[in-house]
């Protein structure tokens, strides 16, 4: 069944259970009213009879001067019935002692009741009126009370009542007729969600509260979409880079396994070299191998950064030590470079973070100093926008040799080197700055690379406070 035409038989329902509660409380009124108005015209003949046999005893005369459909009967103090006007004279009649309408006469000097009579099988109003003689005058009119009597045209109340009802019901269904095109709507587009044949230019909802909200949940179904799209692309994209990544990790070993094996294939093959040649061929082995193993540990951290960055634990860390940890380490290659180093961070930039990851950072930024920027320069680290309350601002930067903007975004991917402007003095693993900028990421902030004016390249990188 469609929406509105089960809230149109829901709203019948209801309004039919509202007319047989009223229709049923109108009549217990109506019950009330006549039983009150015909006790009262009972107890005005009671007195009239009783007025006339006290003075003329004759119970012929009285029924005669009575309207037709009065029952009058004159029962004893014992419940003997002395006279009825509806009866045959030679009728056996039942004593009436414990009627009701008597027993509340004799109590209260007047009674009634109302029920079928068991001699005519109609439905009366009995009223028992104790007279001074001690007899009991007992009158009783036909009583009965119908629908028609709650309904009639002179009940204005309930036909008020019921056009009341009938144009709540036409507003309803008026407006439940508008939520109504809204749950159609959203059913189709659900129906034709489960087909995969959306349409989102064809959905169209009233203007409406439940119209907006319709609007909303195909806005919300939408940007799902958008966002299932975008997950699976970005899927690809991390397949792809991981494809690459495979090529190019297969592709940099090759290198150092394929130098190392010939140096040894040459060694094997040529037990008569002498021995400076072979002393020349074990050291390049060695050499090579040491490259392996820089490399394939830059591998297993940048992989790590990657995937499970999580799993490197938080502790508080001074980046202003860890510059100065990295310099007097390398303070034997940074003299042979005659490089000058000028460590300005304060001693204040405690943060949470991973020490093993910020001292990767300020390593292989030197290191690539040493190996690209010149001899006879100068490496300069400092703190810019100090106000900011969020992040602190590291600067980076050597006064040596820069390199072509064109290639300033490129330095921060996996096995880039750039030759050109920076003399490469020695090989690197090409991760090292790869490893720099998601050492950077790991700490909440970003890294950018430039030149500088004066000359040289410069490093700004952020850590979240």
């Amino acid at each position: 069944m469609k929406y509105q035409r089960k809230l149109f038989l829901y709203f019948t329902a209801v309004f039919a259970v509202f007319v047989v509660i009223t229709v049923f409380i109108q009549l217990s009124r109506e019950k009330r009213y006549k039983t009150e108005e015909m006790r009262a015209e009972l107890y005005a003949y009671s007195k009239m009879i009783d007025s006339f046999l006290s003075r003329v005893y004759d119970f012929d005369s009285v029924a005669l001067m009575l309207p037709e459909d009065l029952r009058f009967s004159i029962i004893d103090k014992d419940g003997n019935v002395l006279f009825d006007n509806v009866l045959d004279p030679d009728f056996k009649k039942e004593n009436h002692i414990n009627r009701p309408e008597i027993i509340g006469a004799s109590v209260h000097g007047d009674g009634y009741a109302i029920r079928k009579s068991e001699s005519t099988a109609s439905g009366y109003i009995y009223y028992a009126y104790l007279c001074n003689s001690g007899n009991y005058i007992r009158l009783a009119l036909p009583y009965t009370l119908s629908i028609q009597d709650v309904i009639g045209p002179e009940n204005l109340l309930m036909y008020s009542l019921t056009l009341l009802m009938i144009i709540i019901l036409l507003l309803l269904l008026y407006r439940t007729d508008k939520y109504g095109r809204t749950m159609q709507s959203l059913k189709k587009f659900v129906s034709k969600a489960q087909n995969g044949e959306l349409d989102y230019n064809n959905i169209e909802f009233p203007d409406t509260d439940s119209g907006i909200i319709g609007h909303d949940v195909i806005e919300l179904y939408k940007q799902l979409e958008n966002s299932k799209k975008e997950i699976e692309n970005e899927k690809e994209r991390n397949i792809k880079m991981k494809q690459d990544m495979t090529n190019n990790i297969a592709h940099e070993l090759k290198t150092p396994v394929s130098s190392i094996r010939g140096y040894l294939e040459s060694l094997n093959n040529n037990p008569e070299l002498d021995a400076e040649k072979r002393q020349h061929f074990i050291e390049r082995a060695y050499y090579q191998s040491l490259r392996l193993t820089e490399l394939i540990n830059d591998i297993a951290l940048i992989t790590k950064l990657e995937e499970t960055s999580k799993l490197f634990e938080r502790e508080k860390i001074n980046i202003g030590d860890i510059a100065n940890e990295v310099f007097n380490e390398m303070e034997m290659q940074i003299k042979d470079a005659n490089i000058a180093v000028h460590n300005n961070l304060p001693s204040d930039l405690d943060v949470a973070g991973n020490h093993n990851l910020m001292y990767s950072v300020f390593r292989n930024l030197t290191e690539n100093v040493l190996k690209y920027a010149g001899n006879g320069i100068q490496i300069v680290t400092t703190l810019e926008n100090v106000e900011d309350t969020e992040y602190y601002h590291i600067v980076f930067y050597d006064t040596g040799c820069g390199i072509d903007d064109k290639y300033l975004e490129k330095i921060f991917e996996r096995f880039v080197r750039i030759n050109e402007g920076r003399g490469r003095r020695s090989g690197g693993t090409g991760l090292g700055l790869s490893i720099v900028k998601h050492a950077v990421k790991y700490h909440g902030g970003t890294i950018i690379a430039e030149n500088r004016k004066e000359g040289g390249l410069l490093f700004r990188f952020t850590v979240k406070r």
